[in-house]
Order: C-alpha cells, then structure tokens, then sequence
C-alpha cells in the first residue's frame, strides 16, 4: 500500500531526505515490484534499481513524490 495512491510499477519516484542522503538526483529509485507499489494491497514492500545502478528494497513510506 503506498499513499501516493497510484500504481507504482515502472515508476521513478524521489526518496525522503530523512531516509537516504544526498540531493534528490541521488534519492531516486525505480520502483518495479513488490505489495507497495499498488494503493490497495497489503504491505510496504518494493524491490527496484537506485540511481547508482544498485538493486535493492525499500519501503513505500520512504518515498516522498514521483519524479516529474
């Protein structure tokens, strides 16, 4: 469940300054799978790539917009 309410699938997002450092070019994530990225499922779980290139998980209540 993400409370952006949108399908989060494929989907580059900006992640919160409390969780992860750096400007927000160096805070974006590529969402692709995972129960958070769909409004109305349980859980908070979404795997996808970071900016460098790495693999990785984080959880929706991390993610502070989507990437215009």
């Amino acid at each position: 469940m993400n409370h952006l309410g949108a399908d989060l699938r494929k989907v580059t997002v900006i992640l919160k300054e409390k969780y992860y450092n750096g400007s927000e070019s160096v805070r974006t994530f590529m969402c692709e799978t995972g129960s958070g990225c769909m409004q109305d499922s349980i859980g908070n779980e979404i795997m996808g790539t970071f900016a460098d290139g790495e693999r990785g998980r984080i959880e929706s209540y991390e993610i502070e917009k989507i990437k215009d």
